[in-house]
C-alpha cells in the first residue's frame, strides 16, 4: 500500500534537510575557526622562545668589536680607543655590506679607489650600539697592518681594499637578564686569516666566550661593559695516562744489579760468608791464645819447684 505525503509533510522534510545542512556548516565552521585559534595561539607561544631574530640583531651590533676582540671593561668610556675606533669603522662598514647588499651608493677617493665613508654614518652605526649620548671625535689612526685616513674636507673615512679584517665573527648563543643588566653571551669564531695557515681547516665551533653587557637606557638596550662569560668552549678530552707496567723479578734485579746493587739472595749469601769468616777468625785467636799460655803455665810450673 503507497504511502502519501502530504505538500505540509513535503515542506516539514525539506526544512529538516536544509536545517541538517546548515547544521553541518556550522559545524565545520567551528571546527576550521577553533583549530586557527590553537594555530595562532601556539604560533603566540612559539614566538615568546623564539629569540633567533633578537640574536640576529645583536650579532650585528657586536659584529665589528668582536672582529677586533677588546679587553674586558666597565663603562663604554674605559674601553680601548684604538678597539673603539676600529669597531665603529669597520663595523659600520660589514653593517652596511649585510643591510645594503653592497656599496654603490658609496664614492669612492678618485686616486686611490678607496671606499668613502661618511662619519654621519659612523656616528649612526655607534648610537645603535652605546646609545646617541655617545660622541666620538673622529680622526686618523693607525692599525696592525694598515692606515685608516680620515679626511676632515669629506668628513669621510678613506678605506683601504682589503680582503678581510679582525681574528673573530660573533655568533650569539644567550640572551638572559641578571642584576638589571642584559647579557649577551657571545661566541668567538677564529676567521681564515687569524690562523695565517691554508692549512687550517676552518670551523664553526667557538673557540671562547664573553658576556656583553647592555643597560637599559630610554626604553632601549645599549652596551655597557663586557667580562668574562660563565659559559666555556667543548674542551677536548684529554687522553687518561696509561697505569705503569709492573716489572718482572728478573727486571727488579737486572735494575738492582745496573745500579751497583745486590739482590736480597746475594745479600743472605754474603752475610753466611762475613759470619763463617768471622768464627774462623775466632777459633784461630783462641787456638793462638791456648798455644801461648801453655809455655806460660809450664814455666810457672817449674819455678815452683
Amino acid at each position: 500500500m503507497k504511502i502519501e505525503m502530504t505538500p505540509e509533510e513535503h515542506a516539514r522534510l525539506h526544512r529538516r534537510r536544509g536545517r541538517q545542512a546548515l547544521g553541518l556548516v556550522i559545524a565545520v565552521l567551528v571546527l576550521i575557526g577553533v583549530l586557527t585559534v590553537l594555530h595562532a595561539g601556539v604560533n603566540a607561544v612559539a614566538k615568546l622562545f623564539d629569540d633567533t631574530a633578537q640574536k640576529q640583531e645583536y650579532e650585528d651590533k657586536l659584529e665589528g668589536l668582536v672582529l677586533f676582540d677588546p679587553v674586558p671593561f666597565e663603562g663604554i668610556e674605559n674601553i680601548d680607543d684604538l678597539t673603539l675606533r676600529e669597531a665603529a669603522v669597520w663595523g659600520c662598514v660589514y653593517s652596511i655590506q649585510e643591510t645594503q647588499g653592497g656599496f654603490d651608493g658609496y664614492n669612492t677617493d678618485p686616486d686611490t679607489e678607496q671606499l668613502l665613508i661618511p662619519s654621519v654614518d659612523v656616528d649612526a652605526y655607534l648610537a645603535k650600539l652605546v646609545g646617541p649620548s655617545f660622541r666620538m671625535t673622529h680622526k686618523t689612526f693607525e692599525m696592525e697592518d694598515m692606515t685608516i685616513e680620515f679626511d676632515d674636507t669629506t668628513q669621510c673615512y678613506k678605506i683601504p681594499v682589503t680582503g678581510s679584517v679582525g681574528s673573530y665573527r660573533a655568533t650569539v648563543t644567550k640572551l638572559f637578564k641578571k642584576d638589571g643588566l642584559l647579557h649577551v653571551t657571545v661566541g668567538y669564531i677564529p676567521n681564515q686569516n687569524a690562523t695565517d695557515s691554508i692549512l687550517t681547516t676552518t670551523s664553526d665551533t667557538p673557540v671562547k666566550y664573553m658576556d656583553y653587557l647592555f643597560s637599559r637606557q630610554s626604553g632601549s638596550w645599549y652596551l655597557t661593559g663586557l667580562t668574562e662569560s660563565e659559559t666555556k668552549p667543548e674542551s677536548t678530552a684529554a687522553s687518561t695516562a696509561s697505569e705503569p707496567a709492573m716489572m718482572a723479578d728478573s727486571e727488579v734485579q737486572d735494575a738492582i744489579l745496573a745500579t751497583g746493587g745486590e739482590t736480597p739472595a746475594g745479600s743472605d749469601a754474603a752475610s753466611s760468608e762475613a759470619a763463617a769468616a768471622g768464627e774462623e777468625a775466632d777459633s784461630t785467636a783462641e787456638s793462638e791464645a791456648a798455644s801461648d799460655a801453655e809455655p806460660q803455665a809450664e814455666s810457672a810450673a817449674s819455678a815452683a819447684a
